[in-house]
C-alpha cells in the first residue's frame, strides 16, 4: 500500500497461493551469486576414493564397491582412468599388500637420501683432505727437510693419508648399500607401477584449490553431524587444502596429487630444465672461448679443450618425447611425452616455419642459405623508440579544454622485428604504434624517432583502471592485456571486418586518409571543431577484442601477462597470492600456482621449452612451477628486497630476476642456487630509479637491463665460474676434474682465470647508453642481437 504496487495472487491446488514476483523483484534474484558446486564436486571426489580405500583396509569390500557403484557415474566423465584403476583394487588382501609396498618404498627412499646426505659430507671432508695433501706435496718439493720422518709435517701428513683412506671406504660402502637400495626401489615401484593411481592416493596428498565461500559451506556440513568426523579427518590428513578468497569457479581443474614427504624443492633430479639451443651458444653462455677451441693456438689449455661443450656431448635433462625401458605403464610419464610431443609438432615446429617464411619475405634470408649473420651481443646496435601521451599541436595551442596527458604503464615490443609496439594506457586503452607511421621528426641530439600517433586503439578493460601489462604472442599477432580490473583479453590486431566501426562519422578536415595501416582520422558529423582537440583514431581494419579470461581473485589487479613460446597457453600473475596458466580456448585457469607468501606476484615468464614457469613476487622469492602439475620445483631464495621482474635464458640455464634494491640476481635452475649478482654503480648527478626491463639476447652472452633513464650491457658468459659456487668448485678443482698436468717430472698446476677469482656482484656493465630521460619500458634483442627499445618521454 506504501508503495502503490500491485502483488498478483495465483491460486494452487489444495487452498495454496503463490506470489507473482514483480519485474523489479525478478531483476534482483536473477543475478545470483557463483555456485559452489563444481568446486564442492572437485572435493568429493578425493573424499570418495579415501573412503573407498578405508573401507577395502576394514575388510568391508561390498560395503566399498557399493560405494564405488553409487557415486561412480558422478566421475565417470572427468576421471576414467582413476575409477578403472580402483575397480582392480577390489579386496581386502590386494590394498594391505599395497599399503606395506607403499611403506617400504618410502622407507628405502628415505634410507636411500641418508646416505646421499652422508656421502656428501664424506665427500666434502675428502676434498678438503686433498687440497691439504696438493699443498704439502708441493711444500715437500720446495723444502724436503720439513717432512723427514718424525717431523709434526711428516705426521700431519700421514694422518690426512690415513683419513683419506677411510673415508674412500666409507664412500665405496655407502655407494654399495646406495646401488643395492636403488634396485630394490626400483623393484618396488615396478609393483607398484600395476596401479599407479591408488599408490599416489596412499602415498601422497590431494592439492585442493576452494573458495571461502565453498569452504564455509563444506566445514559447516562436515561438523554438522557426528557421523561425518572421520571424512573431516581424511579431508584433514589426506588433502592439502588452499583456500582463497574469491567467487567459486564455474569450471574446476582435476585436483592434483601432491607429496607428503617434504620434497627439496631444489632437487637437480626433478627439473629437466633444457631447452634446444645451438651447441656454439651454450659453449659461449658457459664462458668458452669458442676462437680457442682445438687448441690449435695453444691459447687454452688442453685440458679444457676436452672438457668443451663443443669437442665432448653433454647429457642435458631435456623434457621426454619417448619413454625409457620400464616407464610404459606409468600413466604421469606417458602423460608427459604426450604433451612436449603435443608442443614440438603443433606449437614449436609450426611457429618457427611461420617465422623462417616472414623472414625470406621481408629479404633477411636468401634461398641458397639459411644461415643469419649476427652482431656482437655485447656491443649491439640499438633501435630506441619513444612515446609521447600528447601531440605536438596539442602542445602548441595551449587550449584549457585540451585532452590531459595519458599516463603509459608498460610497454612490449612486437616480435620479430619490433615494427608494432603495444602499450597499456592509465585510461583502461591499449594502444597500438607503427615504425610505418613514424614521425620524420627526431629528437635533437637523441637521435630517438618518435612514433608519432598511435594506429588503433583497443578499448575493453573496463572501470577505468590502467592496463598494467602488454604482451604479444609469438606470432606477431595476437596480443594480451593484464588490467587492473582483474581480467586479462586477447586481441586480434589483423582482424578485418566490422570490429568497433563507427556509425554517422565523415573525415575530419586537414586529416589524411592515405596513412598507412588502415586507420583513418574521423570525428562525429554535426559537430563543432574546438581548438586544440585531438583526432581519435577509428578502430575500423583491426583491433578485434577475442576474449575475456577471468579467475584472479575479485577486486584484485593482475600485475603481469606472459604468453607462452609455444602458442596456445598463456599465464598471468596478479596480487591474490597466485599466478595461473590459461589456455586461449578456455575462459577460466587450467592451473592455479599457490605458494607465495606476499599477495603481489608482480611477474611471471615462461621457460624456453614451455614446461615451467617462472613467478617473482614481494615476497623476496622467485619460484619455478612446473606447468603440468601445478608444483613448485624451484624456490630461488638470497634476495634482500621484494623481485619485480625475471626472465629465463634462452637456454633455459639460468633465471635473472631484478629486484626493488636495483639489484640483478642470477639462479642456477639446475640446482636452485644463487650464482651472480649485478649492481649497477649509480652514475654521478642522476636520481636513482627502479629497474624497468630485462632482456637476454638470443645466445645468452648479454643481458640487457634498463634503468635509471640508461640500458645497461652486461657480459654474462660463464656467470656462475667462480669458486664461491659450490658445483663450480667441485667440477674444475675437485678430484674428478684435471686441475693439473703432469709431464712424468714435475705437475703444473693451472693458474686461476679473472673470472674465477672474482666474487659475486663485483662484475661491471660492458657498455651504458644514455637517453634524454626516456624511460626504457621494454627490450627486446632481435636474432641478429639488434637491441630493441621503446621508452615514454
Amino acid at each position: 500500500a506504501a508503495t502503490n504496487k500491485k502483488v498478483e495472487h495465483v491460486t494452487l491446488p489444495l487452498g495454496a497461493t503463490a506470489v507473482i514476483p514483480s519485474a523489479e523483484s525478478l531483476d534482483r534474484h536473477i543475478l545470483l551469486p557463483p555456485s559452489s558446486k563444481p568446486e564442492l564436486l572437485n572435493v568429493s571426489f578425493p573424499l570418495m576414493v579415501h573412503s573407498y580405500c578405508e573401507l577395502l583396509t576394514c575388510g568391508l569390500e561390498h560395503t566399498a564397491q557399493a560405494l564405488l557403484d553409487t557415486y561412480r557415474h558422478l566421475y565417470d566423465q572427468i576421471h576414467p582412468s582413476e575409477i578403472a584403476d580402483m575397480e582392480k583394487c577390489n579386496s581386502t588382501k590386494m590394498i594391505v599388500e599395497l599399503n606395506d609396498d607403499v611403506t617400504a618404498q618410502s622407507l628405502v627412499v628415505a634410507e636411500i637420501k641418508s646416505l646421499n646426505n652422508h656421502a656428501a659430507s664424506f665427500q666434502k671432508k675428502k676434498i678438503e683432505i686433498e687440497k691439504a695433501l696438493g699443498a704439502m706435496r708441493q711444500a715437500q718439493q720446495m723444502n724436503p727437510a720439513q717432512f723427514v720422518n718424525g717431523t709434526d709435517e711428516e705426521r700431519r701428513r700421514r694422518n690426512h693419508e690415513h683419513n683419506h683412506g677411510k673415508l674412500s671406504q666409507n664412500l665405496s660402502r655407502i655407494e654399495r648399500k646406495v646401488q643395492e637400495l636403488t634396485e630394490t626401489n626400483a623393484s618396488l615401484m615396478s609393483k607398484l607401477g600395476k596401479n599407479a593411481f591408488i599408490r599416489k592416493v596412499r602415498a601422497m596428498k590431494w592439492n585442493l584449490s576452494i573458495s571461502t565461500e565453498t569452504f564455509n559451506l563444506l566445514s559447516g556440513f562436515l561438523s554438522s553431524r557426528d557421523e561425518l568426523l572421520p571424512m573431516s579427518a581424511l579431508l584433514q590428513s589426506r588433502c592439502h587444502l588452499i583456500v582463497e578468497k574469491r567467487d567459486p569457479l564455474p569450471f574446476c581443474p582435476p585436483a592434483l596429487l601432491d607429496d607428503m614427504d617434504g620434497r627439496d624443492m631444489n632437487d637437480a633430479k626433478k627439473v629437466r630444465w633444457a631447452a634446444p639451443t645451438h651447441p656454439v651458444a651454450r659453449a659461449i653462455e658457459a664462458g668458452e672461448d669458442i676462437d680457442a677451441i682445438g687448441g690449435v693456438d695453444g691459447s687454452e689449455p688442453q685440458h679444457r679443450v676436452a672438457r668443451s661443450i663443443l669437442t665432448q656431448s653433454e647429457a642435458l635433462p631435456f623434457p621426454k618425447y619417448r619413454l625409457d625401458g620400464g616407464e610404459g605403464t606409468d600413466a604421469e610419464a606417458r602423460s608427459a611425452v604426450e604433451f612436449n610431443r603435443a608442443l614440438l609438432v603443433n606449437g614449436f615446429r609450426r611457429l618457427e616455419a611461420l617465422e623462417l617464411k616472414r623472414e625470406y619475405e621481408a629479404g633477411l634470408l636468401s634461398s641458397k642459405s639459411k644461415q643469419i649473420h649476427v652482431a656482437d651481443p655485447l656491443s649491439p646496435s640499438i633501435l630506441l623508440g619513444s612515446l609521447c601521451s600528447s601531440s605536438e599541436a596539442d602542445a602548441g595551442a595551449g587550449a584549457p579544454w585540451a585532452e590531459p596527458n595519458i599516463g603509459i604503464t608498460s610497454a612490449s615490443i612486437c616480435p620479430p622485428d619490433g615494427r608494432k609496439v603495444a602499450i597499456g594506457c592509465d585510461d583502461s586503452a591499449v594502444r597500438i604504434f607503427s615504425l610505418d607511421r613514424t614521425s620524420s621528426k627526431k629528437s635533437e641530439g637523441t637521435g630517438v624517432a618518435s612514433l608519432g600517433e598511435p594506429s588503433m586503439v583497443l578499448l575493453g578493460h573496463k572501470n577505468g583502471f590502467p592496463v598494467f601489462d602488454v604482451d604479444w604472442t609469438r606470432n606477431g599477432r595476437t596480443l594480451l592485456s593484464a588490467g587492473g580490473d582483474g581480467t586479462v583479453r586477447l586481441w586480434d590486431t589483423q582482424a578485418v571486418g566490422p570490429y568497433g566501426r563507427l556509425s554517422n562519422v565523415s573525415q575530419q578536415k586537414g586529416s589524411s586518409s592515405s596513412s598507412s595501416g588502415g586507420a583513418t582520422s574521423t570525428s562525429l558529423s554535426n559537430t563543432v571543431e574546438i581548438p586544440g582537440s585531438k583526432a581519435e583514431p577509428l578502430v575500423e581494419v583491426g583491433g578485434a577484442a577475442l576474449a575475456v579470461y577471468r579467475g584472479h581473485a575479485p577486486g584484485t589487479p593482475v600485475w603481469s601477462v606472459s604468453s607462452a613460446p609455444c602458442g596456445y597457453y598463456f599465464a598471468s600473475a596478479g596480487s591474490d597470492y597466485t599466478a595461473r596458466i590459461y589456455a586461449t580456448d578456455r575462459c577460466t585457469s587450467v592451473r592455479v600456482l599457490s605458494g607465495h607468501v606476499s599477495p603481489n606476484v608482480n611477474c611471471v615468464t615462461w621457460h624456453p621449452n614451455c614446461n615451467y614457469v617462472v613467478t617473482a613476487s614481494d615476497d623476496k622469492t622467485c619460484r619455478m612451477w612446473d606447468i603440468q602439475t601445478g608444483r613448485c620445483v624451484r624456490l630461488l631464495s638470497g634476495s634482500a628486497s621484494g623481485l619485480n621482474l625475471v626472465r629465463v635464458s634462452p637456454s633455459g640455464r639460468y633465471a635473472a630476476a631484478a629486484g626493488h634494491d636495483n639489484v640483478v640476481r642470477i639462479w642456477d635452475l639446475g640446482n636452485g642456487r644463487l650464482v651472480n649478482e649485478l649492481r649497477p654503480d649509480q652514475i654521478p648527478g642522476q636520481v636513482e630509479g627502479s629497474i624497468q626491463s630485462i632482456a637476454f639476447s638470443s645466445c645468452g652472452a648479454a643481458l640487457a637491463v634498463s634503468g635509471d633513464n640508461c640500458v645497461r650491457i652486461w657480459d654474462v658468459r660463464g656467470v656462475g665460474n667462480h669458486l664461491s659456487n659450490p658445483d663450480y668448485f667441485a667440477a674444475t678443482r675437485g678430484p674428478a676434474a684435471t686441475s693439473s698436468i703432469s709431464n712424468g717430472v714435475q705437475t703444473v698446476t693451472n693458474p686461476l682465470s679473472e673470472v674465477e677469482h672474482a666474487r659475486p656482484g663485483t662484475r661491471a656493465p660492458t657498455k651504458v647508453y644514455q637517453t634524454n630521460n626516456v624511460s626504457v619500458l621494454d627490450l627486446k634483442y632481435t636474432k641478429r642481437n639488434l637491441l630493441l627499445a621503446v621508452g615514454d618521454y
